[in-house]
């Protein structure tokens, strides 16, 4: 996710006025670690030129997590690839707060998790986040 308050903020609280809270991750290393702890419902990873998201992929649909790809640099080419491989969407940077509330609504019905327990659980991770 990027370092760029801006961002992390709008996550933040779009996040919390959908009773999600956020757990920051610096590196794929730490998002790892995040998903197998936290099994979140949705992780949000920045898409940069190392195939990180790529990486986090696998470990997200083994925890039945969703993975959100952000990007400054979103274009059609990532979304077709994002979703072909089982992303669940991508989002440009900065945030647009409405858009941003409206796909992480989305991928909150879409879970493949029971609902009561993802609504206790309610947590997102950050990939390479400053949060």
């Amino acid at each position: 996710m990027s370092k760029t308050t801006h961002d992390c903020r709008t996550l933040r609280e779009t996040a919390g006025r959908l009773s999600q809270s956020v757990v920051a991750c610096a590196d794929v290393r730490d998002a790892r670690r995040a998903i197998r702890w936290y099994a979140p419902e949705i992780v949000v990873c920045e898409a940069r030129e190392t195939g990180n998201w790529q990486e986090l992929l696998q470990e997200a649909q083994a925890a039945r997590s969703l993975l959100l790809i952000v990007s400054r640099h979103a274009d059609e080419r990532l979304w077709a690839e994002v979703l072909n491989l089982g992303g669940f969407d991508v989002l440009s940077l900065p945030f647009d707060r409405e858009e941003l509330r409206r796909v992480l609504s989305s991928a909150l019905r879409h879970s493949p998790r029971d609902s009561f327990a993802a609504a206790a659980r309610g947590s997102l991770a950050t990939a390479g986040s400053s949060l």
